[in-house]
């Protein structure tokens, strides 16, 4: 043979690469003596994601050849593989001999695709590597030799020969009818092939390692035996132990007690986890105590803060509802005085009796009626400007989210741009010049001018009589009446409307004063057919009935409604007389479990917790029966069935009562009116 082959064996693992490069002898004798044996390279190809390949080439292979041959095992084309070393392309003409060398021949390089491969989707795929590698049955493996003598070469044959592995069991999947068997790696080689002559090795024999051990019993023990008839007994020189006498295996056990010793383990483990639930549960039941006597403290303080403020507001009275308030007391304390005199008077003396009384109580409403009104001048400009700055503000309602959105329309802005103006109107004269007040006059006049109001020409003859009156150098006490028909009339036009001034307002006509009057000044509920009355001749009546009890309990209902996102709830239509309808009449002023009669305690929570307030849909129950209402999941496991019916029937009766409340529920909605809610204080 003139020239030499090699072989290569390769593979990878997670630490690198494994290469094996034997070289055959040329001639057929293997002595070799007198030639000079060529080394061969390995060359390591290093593959992205840190894998390693490698291959023995001779020494006079050039790059392209090698780039030929490896392509072939990756069965992709040569020009879509590119060969660097040290992160530079080598060329394909050198050799491997020219390249840098290490001192064991091995030669390390980049294998990369080229852009036209990545362009094609061209890829190495070390299963189609591994599955063309082939290897030698013949190989010659070359032992170097000591003492200066020549090497030699052994020809080696590889046996590569499956065997049938014996069945050691398995197990059969029930989903898939699938049989797996259990592996059975120990096997060598088959009987038949151990009787042929010649030496074999095989790879048990090859990992038999044997070794010499003492055994020892864990312990010093007796032992039985029949006994020795010695002439002479030997004692060892020292410190001789004598053995016990003999335990059998019953003594052995009773003397351990392993039974008893666990039985106290357990026994004491108990005592400690009972010990450890009694201090946690002393532990809960003290943090319980505590938030209750800090949940009665604030029950506590919240009643006498509203008691404060319930005496503070019947002693100076400035709302409308504290002032119908005082109605109500003055009606009840009439109530209460007509029952005493029909028990104790009859004839003249009962009839002078009641001629006293009514004028005790025409001095009552007279007094309360005074200070009313005194009220209602001091807070005449407060109300005005309050109502103003509610007409500039942007338009807001709840969007996506939960979230507050302003707008600006042409009107707020307006209203916005007007009420600079009033404010600078209502600012008293400056002393000195008034020519700076009759610029602001004129300026006001140009506004005024622009729009569209049946006030408009009252307010410029105004204006321009002001100016007149300035330039005669009036004081301010001489003006103080003309600013106020000019606020006045400022003020009217800052609230209409400017497409809708020149329209006719709908009136309509009142049952009681006969006067027509616009729909929005008739009182409505939810309960009524027709809305016949005015709220000034409402208003006239007197309140008979302390309201603020039925308001605290619609705030509570509708701030609960708005915890739980019910903003569409029918608890944000009703009013304070419907509540009071309710309670009253459909549940007789007492809670329907303890008949606890005390209005201030008393509360409308949700019948079913998964459903919508309404009045078909709640309960009347005090404050600590609403806590535990509101936690039950199951109602007919905690309610008796007689409550149950007459819940029941009540129900049925509220929704009787309340029959159009889903005609105004649909408008209401539909009007967009519901986005409000929440946007007012006065709502909470």
């Amino acid at each position: 043979m003139g020239e030499e082959e090699s072989f290569s064996l390769a593979g990878t693992s997670a630490s690198g690469a494994l290469a094996v490069s034997v070289p055959t002898a040329a001639g057929a004798g293997g002595g070799g003596g007198g030639r000079k044996c060529r080394k061969d390279v390995t060359v390591k190809f290093h593959l992205m994601k840190a894998q390693v390949v490698a291959h023995a080439y001779p020494r006079h292979h050039t790059l392209d050849e090698v780039k030929e041959h490896i392509a072939c095992k990756f069965q992709v084309k040569s020009k879509f593989l590119l060969l660097r070393q040290a992160g530079a392309e080598v060329p394909g003409q050198r050799r491997l001999e020219e390249l840098c060398v290490s001192e064991y021949n091995v030669c390390d390089l980049e294998l990369l695709l080229s852009d036209a491969a990545r362009e094609e989707n061209v890829q190495l795929n070390l299963k189609l590597y591994y599955r063309n590698l082939t290897l030698p049955d013949i190989i010659t493996v070359r032992i170097p030799s000591e003492d200066g003598k020549p090497s030699r070469d052994v020809v080696v044959e590889i046996e590569n020969q499956v065997i049938t592995k014996p069945f050691v069991g398995g197990y059969i999947n029930k989903a898939n009818n699938i049989e797996y068997h259990h592996a059975f790696t120990q096997t060598g080689p088959p009987p038949d092939r151990l009787a042929r002559p010649g030496t074999k090795f095989s790879r048990d024999t090859q990992t038999v390692c044997e070794r010499t051990t003492t055994t020892a019993i864990p312990r010093c023990q007796a032992v039985q035996h029949s006994g020795l008839e010695l002439a002479e007994r030997k004692v060892p020189a020292g410190q001789c132990r004598t053995p016990l006498p003999y335990e059998s295996f019953q003594e052995l056990e009773r003397r351990k007690d392993v039974a008893g010793k666990v039985t106290l383990i357990q026994r004491n483990f108990r005592r400690l986890l009972w010990q450890r639930l009694i201090a946690k549960s002393a532990a809960e039941w003290r943090e319980l105590q505590k938030q209750q006597q800090t949940n009665e403290a604030g029950a506590e303080s919240s009643k006498a803060l509203a008691h404060n403020k319930t005496a503070v507001a019947r002693t100076y009275p400035k709302t409308n509802e504290e002032f119908d308030a005082l109605f109500a007391q003055i009606h009840c304390w009439k109530e209460n005085e007509l029952k005493l005199i029909r028990e104790r008077y009859s004839g003249a003396p009962k009839i002078a009796e009641m001629n006293i009384l009514l004028d005790k109580e025409i001095q009552l409403l007279n007094g309360v009626e005074r200070q009313r009104r005194a009220i209602r001048r001091e807070q005449s400009e407060e109300v005005v400007e309050r109502q103003l700055v509610k007409i500039s503000e942007p338009k807001r309602w709840v969007g996506c989210n939960n979230q507050v959105i302003e707008m600006e329309t042409p009107q707020t802005q307006r209203a916005r741009f007007l009420l600079l103006y009033y404010r600078r109107l209502k600012v008293a004269l400056p002393p000195g010049d008034p020519q700076e007040h009759i610029a602001l006059l004129d300026e006001l006049s140009d506004v005024i001018v622009q729009e569209n109001h049946p006030a408009t020409d009252e307010l410029e003859n105004l204006l321009q009589r002001e100016r007149q009156l300035l330039v005669c150098h009036l004081g301010t006490e001489d003006l103080s009446i003309l600013r106020k028909r000019q606020l006045t009339l400022l003020a009217d036009i800052i609230r209409t409307d400017p497409e809708k001034a020149r329209e006719k307002p709908a009136t309509k006509l009142c049952r009681k004063c006969k006067k027509l009057r616009p729909t929005h000044a008739f009182t409505v509920h939810t309960r009524q057919r027709s809305a016949d009355v005015c709220g000034q001749c409402t208003s006239l009546l007197g309140s008979t009935v302390d309201i603020a009890v039925y308001r605290s309990i619609l705030r509570a209902v509708r701030r609960d409604e708005r915890k739980r996102g019910s903003l569409a709830s029918y608890a944000f239509i009703i009013q304070e007389n419907d509540i009071k309808h309710i309670v009253e009449n459909i549940w007789h002023g007492h809670s329907v479990i303890s008949n606890d009669a005390d209005r201030a305690d008393l509360m409308l929570p949700r019948w079913n917790v998964a459903q919508d307030w309404s009045p078909w849909n709640c309960v009347c129950l005090t404050e600590q029966e609403t806590r535990a209402h509101l936690k039950l999941q199951r109602l007919d496991r905690f309610y008796q069935p007689s409550v149950m019916k007459e819940i029941q029937s009540k129900h049925a009766l509220a929704r009787s009562v309340f029959g159009q409340l889903r005609e105004i529920d649909q408008e209401f909605t539909e009007s967009g009116d519901w986005w409000q809610v929440g946007l007012d204080g006065k709502l909470v």
